[in-house]
């Protein structure tokens, strides 16, 4: 009314949306019904405008309550509608925002009466909007995300469309779009708005995170569907309620499957730093609210997966300083040990009580409460972290699961045979060949703490193995080819076996490796050089000799 003279893009925002909205509907002439809810000009108060373009001559409708009946006349077309409008109630603009939020509550009433017309049409409004969080346009993509934030609160997986686990977000070759689909859609939508060039997107992107990150985690707790239906279940009968939790258990073990299985695999490897934050918040909310038998599925992939994370999160500042410090002492004439150890331990504890450590740790204690086969196919796991691990905070973490492990779950490392097919004894050699190599003397101490552990559990022949393995190793390491750190690191094998492991030193096999070999190595590195690794064999003499 009164032209748009001197009105800019964003002003006519809400008239743009209004006709995209009756346009779609395939009824141009709804555009005057939807202004005449909209609007708060005193010209559409005037008895002729109302004759004209109200209900009565628009709509063929006819009453006293006007508004009603526009309302009424406009039900058909809410399917097409309850999304543009829903974007457009979010739209960065001021004015815009305002004149459809006044339009949305005149059309749909608000409060619990908007809920319950947005839930008969949620399928299709989700579909729509993460369709239009996409696009090209910036104020589409804002608008989408703020209605997308709003409308998944308290949704349930039945709401979300229900069915099995599907890890294709694209949905392709399926008759229908399910729960699982729609979900990791959401998750992929929130990455990109968090990553988006433009900072409204972005602000919007990282209210859809909380919105989803709290969508998630409700998903995969149990008792949330209980919760929500405490006044219901007074009235029923033990058998039901059963059934209702057994359906809330499966449904909780779809969505912990589906949601960890993406945030393991691209949500901790996110170019975006809040992006990534918001994952890691959402991994240790599913950690705490799902029960063990919910997480079996993924348990030994989610371990694995956040071993490898301990450093890859780690700032690489920390290294290059690291690096650094060593490299300034051995400049000076020390050996570099001090400064090097001093930001080795310094970033372990760092590490140690970061949140990715926390949701490790929970993992860890849920182990011991799944079955047996799950808990074998964490071993692979450890090995392929600790042979593939960039860091050291990955390999000194992998060594103190590995410890963990063998105390609360010793069954999980019984495997036939003793070659490498058998993977414990694969975990065992990637151990002592990474301590090896290990600079730092926590990461190494851990290793070593961990081969002790593992030896235990491991085949006797294995053991045996890897025992005169540690001992060539010295003795290649002696003389001309003096290398300290190697001796060290073998003499520390052997002792952690002897000491930790000594129901093996009985069974020295065909060779009686333990008399033959072993313990005269022991006798002559009593005399090392080195007084550290003179005392380890000192104490292997000690063991060795009374069993």
């Amino acid at each position: 009314v009164g032209g748009t003279s001197g009105l800019s893009e964003a002003a006519l925002g809400a008239y743009r949306e209004m006709s995209s909205a009756a346009i779609s509907c395939d009824r141009p002439d709804v555009l005057y019904s939807l202004m005449m809810l909209s609007t708060s000009h005193e010209i559409w108060s005037r008895t002729e405008t109302r004759d004209l373009y109200g209900a009565k001559s628009i709509l063929g409708k006819s009453g006293t309550n006007d508004t009603e009946e526009i309302r009424i006349a406009l039900r058909p077309h809410l399917g097409k509608l309850i999304p543009r409008l829903l974007r457009a109630c979010n739209d960065p603009n001021k004015q815009t925002r305002e004149q459809m939020n006044n339009l949305w509550t005149a059309l749909t009433g608000g409060g619990a009466e908007s809920r319950a017309l947005i839930s008969q049409h949620f399928l299709t409004t989700m579909d729509i909007l993460i369709e239009e969080a996409g696009s090209k346009l910036w104020r589409a993509r804002v608008g989408a995300c703020g209605a997308l934030a709003d409308i998944i609160v308290g949704r349930s997986w039945g709401e979300l469309g229900g069915g099995g686990i599907d890890i294709d977000d694209e949905g392709t070759g399926m008759k229908g779009v399910t729960a699982s689909i729609r979900l990791l859609r959401l998750w992929r939508i929130t990455m990109r708005a968090l990553d988006d060039v433009r900072t409204p997107v972005r602000e919007r992107g990282d209210t859809l995170g909380r919105g989803v990150r709290a969508l998630t985690i409700r998903l995969c707790d149990p008792k949330a569907g209980e919760n929500t239906k405490e006044e219901e279940e007074v009235y029923l009968s033990n058998a039901e309620r059963k059934r209702r939790e057994k359906e809330n258990d499966i449904n909780s073990e779809y969505a912990a499957t589906v949601s960890l299985g993406w945030l393991v695999k691209y949500g901790l490897n996110q170019p975006c730093a809040e992006a990534t934050g918001i994952c890691i918040s959402c991994l240790l909310g599913i950690v705490d609210v799902s029960k063990p038998t919910t997480l079996q599925p993924v348990l030994a992939e989610l371990i694995g997966s956040l071993l490898m994370a301990m450093s890859g999160l780690e700032p690489s500042a920390l290294n290059y300083l690291q690096v650094r410090a060593a490299g300034n002492e051995s400049s000076q004439g020390t050996n570099g040990a001090n400064g090097y150890d001093r930001l080795e331990r310094l970033r372990i504890q760092l590490a140690s009580s970061g949140p990715i450590a926390e949701a490790l740790n929970k993992c860890l204690d849920m182990v011991k409460f799944v079955e047996l086969d799950a808990q074998k196919k964490l071993i692979p796991e450890l090995d392929s972290a600790l042979r593939k691990g960039a860091g050291f905070a990955t390999r000194a973490s992998t060594a103190d699961a590995v410890t963990t492990l063998c105390n609360t779950c010793p069954a999980a490392f019984k495997f036939p045979g003793s070659s490498n097919t058998n993977p414990t004894v694969r975990l065992l050699r990637a151990i002592y060949f990474a301590s090896e190599k290990e600079r730092g003397a926590t990461a190494k101490d851990k290793m070593t703490h961990a081969l002790g552990s593992i030896s235990m559990i491991a085949p006797a022949k294995a053991v045996r193995i890897l025992a005169v393995k540690a001992c060539e190793r010295y003795c290649e390491a002696s003389g001309s080819n003096n290398n300290p750190s190697l001796r060290r690191a073998a003499a520390a094998t052997v002792r952690a076996i002897v000491v930790r492991a000594s129901n093996h030193l009985k069974d020295g096999g065909p060779k009686d490796v333990w008399r033959k070999k072993v313990l005269p190595i022991a006798f002559l590195g009593r005399k090392d050089d080195d007084a550290k690794v003179a005392a380890l064999w000192n104490d292997i003499w000690d063991e060795g000799g009374t069993a």
